[in-house]
């Protein structure tokens, strides 16, 4: 009886429990859409289900359960549904979890196996920055990863980059190795590259994962994977967004009554008659005679307030067994920033602007079981519009080229006014903005790619062939439509205004009508690219033993068609073999066996080994840390190479040149003939650029991957690397060719560490990012020099030299007894250190100061988080550990504009608080940044961005009408706010030093945008 009511109370427990069961259902998505195949099960349980093509789940589940939703790459997910709610959950990405796909050379590998030094990101976390170069996207967001954005121009603001800073002595020996779907890509061609195409980004920074490129891969390399189709019902994506663009730094200039009173002063303390009166002075400050006493602000004059770009992307990806694709579209639309001067009648478009298309198909079929064949097909069109034979920036910042008073923006007729200050009187900057006409360069880029896979199983499980055909092309062309000379500015007919008589009379050149528009249309560049590759790939796992290796023959060419030059071949093998135990215990071989034609045949061919080992110690029996998911520690070393040279391609070869003038024979030197005269003598020895890397790294995740870290450290020898011997007397006569001398150690370390966690449906995440590489040249064949602190060996590539700032000379007694230099002082100048002791300050007192241009510290900081449907993500991004220094135009006084940091000069009065030397019309004086570089002017800099800012709202499925399953709204900025250490200046903490300083200016974006999905 007993078991009868036992069997009962199950029963009706059974049917109770049963009876408050209840489906649940709702949809699965990330930011860029519906999410397909994610688990979905009740916590505690093995119950579960996956989600369809559309990201559409339903469960039954009990009143009160959880639901765990997992998917690979995804932080799992756990909610308690509320009763009767469908829901919508938004998963976030992983931050490299163990079976993180890492993409190496030539293929993938796991997280948890990969020995070698990389750094990833996937191209959704950067899809939304607006801006139009994929570099520009990075910083701040890879360990090993520098860059410096020099420009703002549109279409020419792509940043320069380096993979753990430099080793070459060689200034074209730098740069990183592209490879796009595994073929080799150029700068330019990786500028062009749409940021919607890509699914992620790595780059390899250690010997183990760049030896497989050999002679190619001592600067590291930076991999694009494009994105593919996978299998499922056909996926429509569009993203459109506009927004304005600002300068990040607003050039401020004094106006006229300002500019006036410096100039008197300069002019008084060279003992010269003040230029201007003080009625002058007067009309100046009140502004009663705008045509006769101008004070016109040329930067507000000539540039708007902001600009305006937009970017419209579409894609469709799907596919079944047999073919799967990807197919994208874009166009980006960058307009520039001056004012529009022209006459509409004209039609000449003479402002900066930048566009862009892009196409791209990828397209997978399955030919059969074993044969897979791959086509890519991807074509970029982009033109650059810039005024013709100008530089806006550099123009408004030149005090001999205009000046505040110089003339009105325009005569009170409407007609053009000149510059009588300027020594070729010449018309104002928006006259010749107007009239010069423009410069358009297009550019045309075709890629195509066609390969197969051949699995070879029938051999051996595990075995199979790929071949790869790639094709590129580029086509530069340029078309200048111009008044006046080629390479010089036009100045239109302009005149004097006399506001006394009401007089008009014309510019010195006298010419009354405008100049006829010259059309002229040039080739810049066009040439050709084959890529050949075929290799044997081998995956195989025997028990707790797995084996990968991978055998490659790769071939190029590259010929220069614009001038039917001779194709630069490039021929190597690669050979690597990988082994794990377990995933516990972890081997790495790479080979690399290739060369170049730029070296005689007895030199071309190097060998470049490498070998990586690993230890996950989570893996063993003793590790009994269960909060730790992946403790792996791993090392690598071993040699890679350069082929980079400068100058003459052949460095081999004796090179004979064209005399410029000819030769007479007979009685007449009217009739000459042509000559030919020694160029550099060649050196049969030379060969490539070498560099041993070792790195020792540690990956770490804890709590379910919720936290995970890698930090690497790395020490590079770069030797036998390709200088001008500096010892050799040039009492020789002729220019000798490059020697492999050179030696370089750079050394340094670089680290990512993130958190990741949810609290309920508030998601949040904090990634930081550090990068620290600093070199030391320990040779470079240098001549004895007269002091130790003028040898350039033992300081790093790219060390400034120059004279140590003192102070200023206070008064006659002082400079008396200072010392000084040849030329005469006064008070008010800069003084500087006597490093010989000769009490005479010349070239001999230049030592090392500051540091290079380059900074050898790199951070980002990363914050995010999502609540249901909106997101936010914030990126603070700063370099440390460089300097630089502006010359001319940039900041000397009657060179460069009056700005409010020269009021702050030396004078009697001021000379306690001056942060200016006194002013001189003496552009070669003491004072000088281009004549005397200094500690003064060399500015140890340190920058702060709040780089990049994008927050969305992703509408819930319910409010979306027709067949759109996502959408998106968003706001996104790029470089908004700015914080630096320095005064003196007002460039860009990313200027080029040594320079003016008057490149177009780096931009702030603001931009907002939708993206919806069907």
């Amino acid at each position: 009886m007993q078991r009868i009511y036992l069997l009962m109370f199950c029963l009706l427990l059974g049917t109770t429990v049963f009876g408050q069961e209840r489906k649940i259902s709702g949809i699965v998505k990330d930011n860029m859409g519906p999410l397909r195949g994610v688990s979905v099960t009740i916590k505690g349980t093995t119950r579960g289900t996956t989600t369809n093509e559309n990201g559409q789940f339903t469960i039954a589940a009990a009143a009160g359960s959880e639901l765990v939703f997992t998917l690979v790459g995804y932080l799992t997910f756990e909610i308690k549904p509320e009763e009767d709610k469908p829901l919508e959950i938004t998963m976030q990405t992983k931050p490299q979890g163990m079976d993180e796909i890492v993409v190496v050379g030539y293929g993938t590998k796991k997280r948890v196996t990969n020995t070698g030094a990389t750094s990833a990101i996937t191209g959704e976390a950067i899809r939304t920055v607006p801006t139009a170069n994929v570099q520009n996207t990075l910083a701040g967001r890879l360990p090993g990863f520098f860059s410096q954005q020099r420009s703002g121009q549109p279409g020419k603001d792509a940043s320069d980059f380096f993979i753990r800073g430099v080793s070459s002595l060689n200034p074209d020996g730098n740069k990183p190795l592209i490879i796009v779907d595994d073929i080799e890509y150029t700068y330019e061609q990786l500028a062009q590259i749409n940021v919607n195409e890509i699914e992620n980004i790595t780059i390899l920074k250690d010997a183990s994962t760049t030896a497989v490129y050999g002679i190619k891969g001592a600067n590291g390399v930076l991999i694009v994977t494009t994105r593919r189709g996978v299998m499922g019902r056909p996926k429509i994506n569009a993203r459109i967004e506009g927004g304005t663009q600002s300068p990040v730094t607003k050039l401020k200039f004094l106006d006229s009554y300002h500019t006036a009173i410096l100039e008197n002063e300069a002019y008084t303390n060279d003992g010269l008659n003040p230029p201007f009166s003080q009625s002058d002075l007067e009309h100046f400050r009140t502004g009663d005679d705008p045509y006769g006493h101008p004070n016109v602000n040329w930067y507000n004059a000539i540039f708007k307030p902001y600009s305006l770009q937009t970017n419209a992307n579409v894609d469709v990806s799907g596919g079944n067994n047999i073919v799967k694709y990807f197919v994208s579209g874009g166009a980006f639309l960058q307009n520039g920033a001056l004012k529009d001067f022209s006459d509409p009648r004209n039609e000449v478009d003479n402002n900066y602007n930048f566009r862009r298309y892009n196409f791209r198909s990828n397209l997978d079929i399955r030919a059969s079981k074993s044969l897979s064949v791959r086509l890519d097909v991807t074509t970029r069109f982009g033109d650059i519009n810039q005024p013709h034979a100008q530089n806006i920036v550099s123009e408004i910042y030149n005090f001999q080229k205009i000046r505040p008073y110089s003339a009105p923006f325009l005569n009170p007729n409407g007609s053009y006014a000149y510059d009588r200050y300027n020594p070729g009187n010449l018309a104002t900057l928006n006259a010749r903005l107007a009239n010069s006409g423009y410069q358009r360069d297009k550019r045309s880029d075709l890629n195509v790619l066609f390969g197969v896979v051949e699995k070879l199983d029938m051999i051996t499980k595990g075995l199979s062939f790929t071949g790869r055909v790639a094709y590129a092309s580029t086509e530069l062309t340029s078309r200048q439509l111009f008044r006046g000379g080629l390479f010089d500015g036009y100045s239109p007919p302009s005149y004097y205004y006399n506001p006394a008589d009401g007089s008009y009379t014309l510019d010195p050149r006298g010419q009354y009508q405008l100049a006829n528009y010259t059309l002229v249309g040039v080739t810049n560049d066009y040439n050709k690219n084959i890529n050949l590759q075929g290799f044997l790939n081998y995956d195989r796992t025997f028990k707790a033993h797995h084996i990968t290796s991978l055998l490659l023959f790769n071939r190029q060419s590259y010929t220069d068609q614009k001038n039917a030059a001779v194709p630069n071949k490039f021929q190597g093998y690669s050979f690597k073999i990988g082994y794990d135990y377990s995933q516990k215990y972890l081997l790495d071989f790479n080979l690399g066996y290739n060369g170049s034609d730029r070296f005689q045949s007895s030199e071309r061919y190097g060998l470049f080994p490498a070998i990586g080992l690993g230890w996950n110690i989570n893996k063993e029996s003793f590790f009994k840390a269960e909060a730790i998911n992946l403790l792996k520690l791993r090392a690598s070393y071993g040699m890679v190479g350069s082929d980079v040279v400068i100058g003459n391609r052949y460095l081999y070869n004796q090179q004979y040149n064209n005399g410029s003038n000819g030769y007479p024979f007979g009685e007449s030197s009217a009739v000459t003939y042509p000559t030919i005269y020694e160029g550099d003598l060649g050196n049969s020895n030379v060969t490539w650029e070498k560099a041993r890397k070792l790195d020792i790294g540690v990956d770490l995740n804890m709590f379910n991957d919720k936290i995970s870290m890698t930090v690497d450290y790395f020490r590079d020898i770069r030797y036998d690397q390709l200088i001008t011997r500096g010892s050799i007397s040039q009492i020789l006569g002729v220019g000798t060719a490059r020697f492999n001398m050179g030696r370089v150690l750079n050394s340094g370390f670089d680290g990512q560490l993130s958190y990741r966690n949810n609290i309920g449906d508030f998601q949040y995440n904090i990634t930081g990012v550090f990068s620290y590489a600093k070199n030391k040249i320990l040779f470079q064949d240098e001549a004895t020099p007269a002091f130790p602190w003028l040898l350039r060996t033992g300081h790093p590539i790219g060390q400034p030299f120059g004279y140590t700032f003192e102070g200023f000379y206070k008064n006659q007694a002082d400079i008396d007894n200072s010392a000084k230099p040849l030329t005469p002082v006064q008070p008010g100048d800069l003084k500087y250190k006597d490093l010989n002791g000769d009490g005479v300050i010349d070239e001999n007192d230049m030592g090392p100061i500051g540091k290079p241009n380059l900074p050898n510290t790199t951070a980002g900081l990363t914050l995010g988080c999502s609540y249901k449907g909106f997101s936010l993500s914030i990126l603070f991004q700063g370099s440390f550990n460089y300097s630089f220094y502006v010359t001319g135009t940039g900041i000397e006084p009657f060179q460069s504009q009056f700005q409010p940091v020269h009021e702050l000069r030396w004078t009697p009065d001021n000379a306690d608080n001056a942060k200016f030397p006194r002013l001189t019309t003496n552009s070669a004086s003491i004072n000088s940044p281009a004549a005397y570089p200094s500690t003064f002017w060399l500015i140890d800099a340190r920058y702060i961005r709040l780089k990049t800012v994008d927050i969305g709202y992703q509408l819930p499925l319910r409010m979306l009408p027709f067949k759109i399953n996502n959408a998106r709204v968003y706001a996104s900025a790029y470089n908004l706010f700015t914080s630096t250490n320095y005064s003196l200046y007002q460039q860009d903490p990313e200027v080029t030093s040594n320079t003016a300083g008057d490149a177009y200016m780096n931009q702030r974006v603001v931009n907002v945008g939708v993206q919806i999905g069907f």
